[in-house]
Order: C-alpha cells, then structure tokens, then sequence
C-alpha cells in the first residue's frame, strides 16, 4: 500500500512538472495577455493542490507511526496477559488438587461418621414413624374407647325403655290370635261385601233394563193411544157426518122438511154460540196447561243442570283427590330426601370430629415444637451453633418429607401406604418382561416426566373436567383409583416416547399429543369428546373412530386415572375397575388429599431452605438465629387456622343439620297436612258422590212430572181442536142449511149422494177404530207388565243398595280391626327385633370396647419401647454428631481457606494431618492469588493498550481517507487543464509559426501530461478496487 502511494505522489510531481514546462515553452512562443494569465492562473492552482497534498502526505506518516506504536503496545499487553493466565491456571490447578486432596482427607474421616449418622437418623425416624403410628392407634383407641362406651351407655338406656315398653304389650300369642281372628273376619266380609257388590251391580243392571223397557213401553202407548183417539175422533167425527147425512135426507124426505130445515137452522145457530163458548173456555184451558208444561219443563232443565253441576264437582272432587294423593307423595319424598341429607350431616360431622381430634394432635405436635424452638433459641448461645442445630433437628424430624420432595408420585403413594400394591408398575424388572420395558420410560420424580408432582398435581384440572362432562350426560364420575394413576403414568411416558398405546395393561385407555389445558379449547377434551361426539351422533358408530368419546361415557366404569408431560404435551386417561387393595377416592377427595401432601411438602422444603440460608449465614454473626422459631409459630400458626378452619366448618355443618331438622319438623308436617287433605279429598268424593245420586233422583222426578204435564196438554189441546171442529162442523151446518132452504130439491138429491158417501167413510172408520183398540189395549196391558217388573227391580236394587252399604260398612270396620292388630303384632315385633338389635350391637361394643382396651395396652407398651429405643439411639446420635462435629469444622475452614488463603484460621481443626493439607492448600491459594491480582493488572492493562490501539487505528484510517480525498480533487483539476489545453494547440497548428519544432514539443509535453493524468486516474482506480 505504501508503495503504491508512493509511485502515485511521483507521477503526480512529473506530471505536474510536464505541465510546468510546457508552460514556459507556451510563453515564450505565444505572447497574447489571455494565454499568459491562463498560464499564471494554472500554475497558483497547482501549488495550492501540491501543499495540500503535501500536508496529507505527512499527516498519513505520522498517524502511521502512531498506529503502529499502538499495535505494537497492545501485543505486548495480549502477550503478557498470556503468560499471566497460563500462570494463573497452573496456579489454579494445583489449588484444585490440593483442594481435592483435602477434601478427600476429611471425608475419609468424616464419611464414615456420617454414614453412622444417617443410619442412626434412618433408625430414628423409623422409631419415630413407628412411635407417631402406634400413638395415633393409642389416641386413636382413647377417642374411640370413650366412644364406645358412650354408645354402649346409649344403648343400655335404649334398652332398657324397648324392655319398659316391651312389657307393656300384650303377649305375642294372643296377639297373633286376634291378628288372625281379624283377618279371617275380614276375610269374611269382603266375601260378602264382594257378593252384595256382585248383586248390586246386577240389581242395578236389571233396574236400568227395565226402566228403560217400561219406558219404551209407555212410549208405545203414548203412540197408540194417540192412534186410538184419532181413530175414535175420526169414528165420531163420521157417525156425526153420518146422522147429519141422514138428517138432510130425512128433512128433504119430511113433508115439513123444509120448516124444520128453518127451524133446525135457529137451533144449529143456538148451538154454534154454545160451541163458541166452549172454545173460549177449552182456551183458557190449554193456555193453563201450556204454563203447567212450561213450568215443569225448566223444573227439569234446572234438575238436568244441578245433576250437571253434581257431576262436575264429583270430577274436580276426584281431581283434587289425584292432586292431594300427589302432593302427599311428594311431601312424602322430600321428607325422606330431607332425613336422607340429615343422615349425611351426621355422617359429615363424625368425620369432621375425627379431623378435629387429627388436627388438634397436629396443634398439639406443632405447639411442642414451637415451645422447643423457644427453648432452644433461648438456650443457644452461638447463632452459628443455633442455626446448625436447628436444621439438624428439622431434617431429623422431616427426613421423610425432605426424602419425598424427588420422589415424585412413589412419595405420594406411600403416604397413603398402598405404594408396596404399585411399586411393580414402576419395577424395571418386574417378572413381565413387557411391564418392565414399559416401567424403563418412567424416571420417577424427574422434572417433566409424568410421575413428578408437579404434571401429578396438574392431572387433577383434566379430571375436574371429566368429572362435568360425565355430570352434563347424567352420569356418575368413576372413583380415581392410584393403581390407574400409576398405570396412566407410565403410559404417558411410553407415549411422549413411542407415540403409541403400550397395550401393556387391560385397561381402556384415551391418549393424546399436542393439546393444552383443561377447561379450554386446546384441552384434549375438545378431540376425545366434543369431535367425536359429532360424530357419535351423526351416526358414526365406529369405536376405531369414537372410541375415546365412547370410553369417556362408559356408564359401567368404576375406576379412572389421568397423567400427562405438560411440556411435551402427552395426556393419558386410563378406564377400569375396582382391584383388591386399591385405593380409591371421588375426584374432590382425591385433589384435597394430593394438594395437602403436596403443600406440605412445599412448606417443609420451603423451611428447610431457609434454615440452610440460616447457616450459611450464620458465620461472622452476633444476632441469633430466629428461624426456626419463626418457622414453628408459622407452623403452629397454620396448625391452629387449619383446626379453627375445620371448626369452624362443623359449626357450619351443625347449622346446616339443625336447618335441616327445623325443616324436618316442617315436611312432616306437610307430611300430615296432606294426608288430612287426602282424607277431606276422599270425604268431599263420597259426598259428591251422594250429591250425584240425589240430584240424578230429582232429574228423574223431573221428567216424570214432564210427562205428566205433557200427557195433560196434549188432552187440553185435543179437546180445544175438537171444540174448535165443532164450530166448524155446527158453521158448516148452518151454512149448509142455509143452502137447503135456498136450493131445496137440488140438495135433496146431492144429500142422498153424501149420505151414502158419508156411510162407506164410517163404516171405514169404525174398523180403524176397532184395530186402534186393539193396539192401545196391547201396549196398556204392555205397559203394566213393564212397570211391574220396573217396580220389582227397583225394590231389589234398593235391598242390594242397603245390603251392600251394610256390607260396606263390615269390611271397614274389620279392616280397620285387622289393621289395629296388624299394628300391635308390628310393634310388638319391632319391639323384640328392636331389642336383639340392642342386645347384638351392645355385644359387638362390647367387644370393640375389650378390643380396644387391648389395643390401648399393647400400644402403650410399643411406645414405651420406642421411647426407650429413640432415647438411646438420640444419645449415640448425639454423640456421632460430636465426633462430625470437627471434621464439620473442617469442612467449614476449607471453603475459608479457598477464600482467604494461609489467612485463614486454622485453630478449630484438631487433626494434624487435615491441618497440614490446609496450610498447604493456603500456601498454594496464595501463589494463585499474588498471580491473580497481576493477572487482573494485566487485563486492565491489555484492555487499555487495545482500547488505544483501536484509537490509532481508526485515526490512521482518516488521514489515509483525506489524502486520497486530495488525490481525488487533485486528478479532477488536472483532467478539466487537459480539456482546456488540447483545443488551442489545434488552433495555433493552424497558424504561421516561426518555430514549428517548438510546438512539436509542447504536444509531446502534453501528451506526457495526459499519460501523467491518465496514469494516476489508474492507479487510483486500481487502489479503490482493492
């Protein structure tokens, strides 16, 4: 680069030193003013562009020897600061060794005790497990030994008030005796009962037939009587027509015909005043008998509505009967649903007295640790001491906890003690080859596979939300069994795996990859069940394609499990049934037990840690220690909120029971209410019944009466139209006679003519009469034969009615003494069942009490043994921890002596061999520590040294910028003089010249220049490409 530079400045200075002697030449040939001033003007620019391009150049040298001196002081810096850290390293190494090499010494001295010590705590736990077992079954024993003796004090009581009333009752013989005397009377008048209903409805039958016969019947006289009387009117009518026939030829015939014809004319019109007359009375008559009918008729209209009426309250008598019988049994039912829930309550509040004796131990437990907290802080002097002795006892006391926060679900399973019944699931060399490479896919307690608690604990929410979906389809929610659980783990881990069913155990199984969480829509659900429940109910019936929807609604599963890998998005649901030793718990059971051994272990890790922090904070301290002081009021603090909180509820649950007996008292007397309505209900039928029957009575009067009215308006109306046809007949003979007188001989002969007309027309009627007659008479004697076998029925069905009300009245009262009976043989024997039942259960407490007793000494006698057995494995336990003690120490002074090197105090370590390895690791931590603080020196200094360097560097890069930013301006002024110059040599070539080889040689100058020009426009365009 620096040649190239240095080649361009040379043909910049020959190229301007070319343009300077042609220059000169141009003047001495050409004198003209303009040329000269251009000449002098060209010659100023130049130097100008030559200083400037001068300065560049130097500046470039010096920021060249400035980044150059820079360069070279940073690797010197680099180089040093390699040396220093390959020494450091060296240094470090070695510090290492004899770290480990001391570290190694101390636990050769302090494992072994340590091993001791683990055992003896391991032991001691066990003891302790054993001893918190065996008190619970002695506690345990106590609350229930007391509990038993009260039941025991109860039902002797009890007992004795069923002996009292026992005594009270008759003898079970004569009883029975009464209860079978009862019954066969009962017997007996049901048969007769069912006789006299037999004859009744017969009776009854017979009594509609032959109402119905004699009622035709007189319908059938009514007819012929009606025939009859037409027929006799008709007969009278003729004979009338006949006699007066026979009285015009008569008179035509008399030789005074024609003066009586005058004279019977006067009597004719005498007459017709008098039928008048008759009419207007026979009027009055019909009009009398018309207002009767009436009168009877809306009699019976008003008896045909009442019997309407009656009916229709017989039937809202019956409907409100079904109603009270409804509403009796739903009374009934809520009434049972209510001691139902009453039971349950009591149910509840013997559990939460359990929880409350369970929690008050955990009170009790926690205020004597809390008391020892107290003691201890107050008896410890050293805060260091203090906290060391503080963690000891926690993890001493919780070592099974602190054990089972990796232990993942196996924890879990053995704190509700059925894990010995799973542990084969998880066997990697159980005896089936195939369930132990299954069982090869889990890694128990790992962070993300399906038995850690954290993907345990998130299984819950996905099985709430089986739990609902079961619910909406009106199903029961299987139990979550733990053998499930485990199976359901370990397929989940084959699944993330494989991808695929293990097929390895005989359960029904749902898997799923890719989903999300439950209760939204990326919860598996929305595939396993809503997807393909569509299609289920779109008629895809194909397990191979609904199976999960069809597993989930199983209505015959008993059990269920869930797992998943939340981060690897794998769910697995597992579907089955009850096995022997399983363990099993409702869905809420189920997230209540795991949440509360998961929180716990979440607060004793929680503890743990910060009694760790404790003493690791504790070195250089004054202030005491107060944590674990603090952590037991917080324990016992939560102890007693728990115990408040389940108090609580039993108030709650005592209030709820009392609620529900105060509601208790109110079904049942709804209860009592309704069956009072039922039996009102039953009276109002049997009295609208009665109503019935009465106003079916009155509507048959009724219409008796009816008919009578009628029969008399059809006489007034047959004896007005007969008074009626008398004035007619009587108007008719006048007219006639009126007639005869005027036209004598003509009617005489027409006379003649209608009387034997008149003759045939009687002699007609008389044998219409004589079969109308006949028939009346017939229907008469008809009639009377009906009514008398009506009458008869009616008297046998009044004497069925009475007997059967009579027999009626039997059975209801043998029922009524046969249910009495049938009570006092129940009591009795309710009583004596009742009685064994006492005796029997007095037995059974009885023997819990002895059983318990038992188990109260045996126990007694366990904890005394463990106590004894704690004591003296606390004694050795103590004395281990002494002789750890120092080697603890040791421990403790290592970390110093990384820290503080041969500074550190090496006073507290006894042994001299432990000691030596210190003061030569001190020695070693020293010499790494001079080198590290020249090492840190260093890169102070190398980092310094290149910071410059960057400097010096970034200047160099500009000055070599505004150099060739010279070069540039420099090429474009030299390139505009070349344009300018070419066009007046070819000017002055064409004029005379004294010297023509001058000119020859300013174009060659001036070619040179352009080759100049062109020459650095080159390299500088070959320098900017590089």
């Amino acid at each position: 680069m620096k040649k190239t530079n240095e080649k361009v400045l040379m043909s910049v200075i020959a190229g301007m030193t070319a343009l300077q002697g042609v220059s000169s030449t141009m003047m001495n040939i050409n004198a003209t003013t303009s040329h000269v001033a251009n000449v002098k003007q060209t010659m100023t620019k130049s130097d100008e562009f030559e200083s400037k391009l001068h300065d560049a150049k130097n500046i470039v040298d010096e920021k060249k020897i400035d980044f150059n001196s820079a360069k070279g002081a940073y690797s010197v810096a680099s180089k040093q600061l390699e040396i220093l850290q390959a020494a450091y390293d060296a240094r470090n190494v070695v510090v290492k060794q004899n770290y480990q090499a001391t570290y190694d010494a101390i636990m050769n001295e302090l494992q072994p005790i340590l091993n001791e010590i683990e055992s003896l705590e391991t032991q001691i736990n066990d003891s302790k497990k054993n001893l918190e077992e065996q008190s619970a079954l002695n506690e345990k024993a106590s609350v229930d030994l007391e509990q038993a003796q009260k039941n025991l004090d109860a039902k002797k009581t009890e007992l004795a008030e069923l002996q009292n009333k026992l005594a009270t009752l008759k003898d079970v013989a004569d009883l029975t005796t009464a209860l079978e005397t009862a019954k066969s009377e009962q017997a007996a008048a049901n048969e007769v009962l069912t006789s006299a209903q037999e004859k009744a409805d017969a009776a009854n039958t017979e009594l509609t037939n032959a109402i119905a016969d004699a009622e035709a019947k007189k319908a059938a006289v009514e007819e012929a009587s009606v025939a009859y009387n037409n027929a006799v009117a008709d007969v009278t009518a003729k004979t009338n027509i006949v006699a007066e026939k026979q009285a015009i030829v008569d008179q035509f015939e008399d030789e005074n015909g024609i003066e009586n014809a005058r004279a019977e004319l006067e009597t004719a019109q005498a007459d017709l005043a008098l039928a008048q007359n008759n009419v207007t009375a026979l009027q009055e008559t019909m009009t009398q008998a018309q207002t009767a009918y009436d009168a009877v008729v809306n009699a019976q209209q008003t008896a045909q509505t009442n019997y309407e009426l009656a009916v229709g309250e017989l039937e809202t008598a019956k409907t409100n009967l079904a109603n009270a019988q409804e509403s009796l049994i739903k009374a009934q039912t809520d009434y049972d649903a209510n001691q139902k829930e009453i039971e349950a309550k009591n149910n509840e509040i013997l559990a939460l007295n359990t929880q409350i004796v369970n929690a008050q131990s955990e009170v009790d437990r926690a205020q004597d640790d809390y008391d020892k907290a107290f003691d201890d802080y107050n008896s410890t002097s050293s805060p260091l001491e203090q906290a060391k002795k503080n963690l000891a006892d926690f993890e001493s006391k919780y070592a099974t906890e602190l054990s089972r926060l990796t232990a993942g679900s196996k924890g879990y399973f053995e704190s509700l003690g059925c894990y010995d019944i799973l542990k084969e699931i998880f066997n990697v060399n159980n005896d089936s080859s195939s369930r132990g490479e299954l069982a090869s896919y889990t890694h128990m307690g790992q962070a993300g596979d399906a038995t850690s608690l954290e993907n345990m604990q998130a299984s819950i929410a996905y099985l709430k939300e089986y739990d609902k979906l079961r619910k909406q389809n009106g199903l029961s929610t299987p139990k979550v069994s733990m053998v499930a659980m485990a199976i359901a783990q370990v397929n989940a881990n084959y699944a993330q795996a494989e991808g695929n069913h293990s097929g390895v155990y005989g359960y029904s199984e749902n898997l799923a990859w890719g989903y999300g969480e439950a209760g939204t829509g990326a919860s598996p659900f929305r595939g396993w069940y809503d997807y393909e429940k569509k299609q289920y109910e779109a008629g895809n019936h194909k397990f191979s394609e609904v199976g999960h929807y069809l597993n989930i609604m199983n209505p015959d599963d008993e059990t269920t499990g869930f797992a998943l890998q939340k981060v690897n998005g794998v769910y697995a649901q597992e579907f089955g049934y009850f096995e022997e030793k399983d363990i099993v718990m409702s869905i809420d059971e189920f997230e209540t037990s795991f949440n509360d051994y998961y929180n716990n272990l979440k607060s004793v890790d929680t503890q743990h840690k910060a009694l760790k922090d404790a003493v690791n904070n504790a070195n250089g301290t004054t202030t005491k220690d107060d944590t674990a002081l603090k952590n037991a009021v917080a324990l016992l603090k939560s102890k007693k909120d728990v115990l408040t909180g389940l108090q609580n509820k039993l108030t709650q649950v005592n209030n709820a029971k009392a609620t529900l007996e105060a509601n208790a008292i109110v079904t049942n007397n709804a209860v009592t209410e309704a069956k009072n309505a039922v039996q009102n209900a039953e009276n109002t039928v049997n009295q609208k019944k009665a109503d019935v029957t009465n106003a079916e009575q009155k509507l048959s009067e009724a219409k008796t009466n009816v008919e009578a009215k009628e029969t008399a308006k059809a006489e007034a109306e047959k004896k007005l139209a007969d008074a009626k046809a008398n004035v007619n007949s009587i108007q008719a003979r006048i007219d006639t006679l009126n007639d005869n007188i005027a036209n004598w001989d003509t009617n005489k002969a027409k006379a003649r003519k209608e009387l034997q007309a008149a003759q045939e027309n009687l002699k007609t009627a008389n044998n219409v009469k004589t079969e109308a007659k006949k028939a009346f008479e017939k229907a008469n004697e008809d009639v009377a034969k009906a009514e008398a076998v009506r009458d008869e029925a009616q008297i046998k069905a009044d004497q069925a009615c009475e007997e059967l009300e009579k027999a009626t009245a039997d059975f209801e009262a043998k029922s009524e003494a046969t249910d009495k009976a049938q009570k006092a043989v129940d009591d009795y024997n309710t009583s004596v069942e009742t009685v064994k039942n006492a005796q029997a259960e007095m037995k059974i407490i009885g023997n819990q009490i002895d059983a318990l007793k038992a188990v109260k000494e045996s126990t007694n006698e366990k904890i005394s043994s463990l106590k004894e057995q704690i004591k003296a494995l606390n004694e050795t336990l103590t004395e281990k921890k002494a002789d750890a003690l120092s080697f603890e120490q040791a421990r403790t002074v290592l970390n110093d002596v990384m820290d503080q090197g041969s500074k550190a105090d090496l006073t507290s370590v006894e042994n001299e061999k432990i000691r030596a390895f210190l003061s030569q690791l001190g020695a070693t931590v020293d010499e790494r520590d001079v080198v590290q603080k020249s090492l840190e020196k260093a890169k102070n200094n190398y980092v310094e040294k290149y910071n410059l360097y960057l400097d010096a560097k970034e200047a160099f890069l500009k000055a070599e910028s505004d150099y060739n930013e010279v070069l540039s301006q420099l090429n474009a002024f030299l390139f505009e003089q070349n344009k300018e110059t070419i066009p007046a040599k070819k000017e002055e070539a064409k004029t005379d010249s004294v010297n023509t080889g001058v000119s020859t040689n300013v174009e060659a100058s001036v070619t040179t220049a352009g080759l100049a020009l062109a020459g650095i426009v080159l390299t500088e365009t070959k320098r900017r490409k590089k």
